[in-house]
C-alpha cells in the first residue's frame, strides 16, 4: 500500500484552516498511590496532507495544580514547558519532543522529562475514513527519577489508527510497547518496570471554528524484570481548547489516574473520573511555529 494524501485528512485540514488543533501538555502528578506521569496529547496534526511545511513545531507553557491545600502532604503545584520539532518528508516524519517542570511546593524540585526521538511513517489510507501511521522511537534519560534508577534508554514501537466518521469528529487508537533498559533490575527496594504496553483512545470534537473538546483514555499494563505483572493503570483526560488567534491555543484540562473497578475488591480499589488524591487540573497556552 502506497502513502496517500488521503481525502479524509484533507477535510480535517480544511476545517482547521489557519490554525492547528494539536495541543500537548505533559503533566506530572504528586507522589502517591496510582500516580505517575500522565500525558494528554492530540496527534491529529500528523494526519495532514503532503503540502504541509517541512519544518514545524510548538512551544507550550502550563500550570498544573490539584485541590489540596498548599500545606498538605498531597499538595502538588508546578509550572511546565513542552516543545516539539517536526521535520516532514515524503518518507515520513522525524520528531523530537522535550520538556520539563518546576514544582513550587514542598521540595520545589525541577526536572526535565525523558525526551523522545521518534520516526513516524507516511500516512497510509486503509479506507476513505481510516488511515494508519507507524512509529519507532526511543526515550532518553533526562528525568530525575530516570537518572536515579539508572535508565539507559527506552525504545518504543507504536501505531496510530485514525478514523473520522464526521467532518467535526475524529478518533484515533494508538497501541504502544516500551522496553526500559535499566543498568540494574532494582533501585533500592523497588523492582523496576521492564516492559510497558499501552492502549490510548482519543476523541476530538471541533465544536466551532475556534473551540474544541478532546477526551482520551489510556490503559497501561506493566511487568517488572522478574516477569511479575504490576497493577494495571487507567488514565482519563479531558481538555477544552480555544484558538484566540492564529497559531495560538489556550486550554484547560483535567487528568486522573487509577485502576478500573474490581468487583472482587470493591469501589475503593476502582477508578473514578474524579478523585481528590489523583486528579490534577491545568491551564496551558501553546504557540505553533
Amino acid at each position: 500500500m502506497q502513502p496517500t494524501n488521503n481525502q479524509y485528512y484533507s477535510s480535517i485540514s480544511r476545517r482547521r484552516n489557519k490554525w492547528s488543533v494539536l495541543f500537548c501538555v505533559q503533566v506530572m502528578l504528586a507522589s502517591f498511590s496510582f500516580v505517575g506521569q500522565a500525558l494528554a496529547v492530540n496527534e491529529f496534526e500528523l494526519a495532514t496532507d503532503a503540502q504541509a511545511a517541512k519544518w514545524s513545531g510548538y512551544v507550550n507553557v502550563g500550570f498544573t495544580r490539584n485541590i489540596y491545600d498548599s500545606e498538605s502532604y498531597y499538595a502538588y503545584q508546578a509550572y511546565n514547558i513542552d516543545s516539539r520539532i517536526d521535520y516532514k518528508a515524503n518518507w515520513g516524519n522525524v520528531l523530537f519532543t522535550l520538556g520539563g517542570e518546576k514544582q513550587t511546593l514542598h521540595g520545589k524540585e525541577s526536572s526535565f522529562y525523558d525526551p523522545l526521538l521518534e520516526y513516524r511513517t507516511p500516512l497510509y489510507a486503509l479506507t476513505d475514513t481510516v488511515s494508519l501511521k507507524g512509529s519507532l522511537g526511543v526515550y532518553l534519560p533526562a528525568e530525575r527519577e530516570s537518572k536515579l534508577d539508572r535508565l539507559q534508554y527506552a525504545p518504543r514501537i507504536a501505531a496510530y489508527l485514525f478514523w473520522s466518521p464526521l467532518d467535526n469528529l475524529s478518533f484515533y487508537f494508538s497501541p504502544r510497547y516500551r522496553y526500559n533498559a535499566y543498568q540494574y533490575k532494582t533501585a533500592g527496594e523497588r523492582v523496576l518496570v521492564e516492559q510497558q504496553l499501552d492502549g490510548l483512545l482519543d476523541a476530538y470534537w471541533q465544536i466551532t471554528a475556534n473551540w474544541y473538546l478532546d477526551m482520551s483514555g489510556r490503559y497501561r499494563i506493566s511487568k517488572n524484570y522478574y516477569g511479575r505483572r504490576l497493577d494495571d493503570q487507567f488514565t482519563f483526560a479531558q481538555e477544552l481548547g480555544w484558538s484566540f488567534k492564529p497559531d495560538w491555543v489556550l486550554a484547560v484540562g483535567h487528568n486522573n489516574s487509577g485502576r478500573f473497578y474490581n468487583p472482587e475488591v470493591g469501589t475503593s480499589q476502582g477508578f473514578e473520573i474524579y478523585d481528590k488524591k489523583s486528579s490534577t487540573f491545568y491551564l496551558s497556552i501553546t504557540k505553533y511555529l
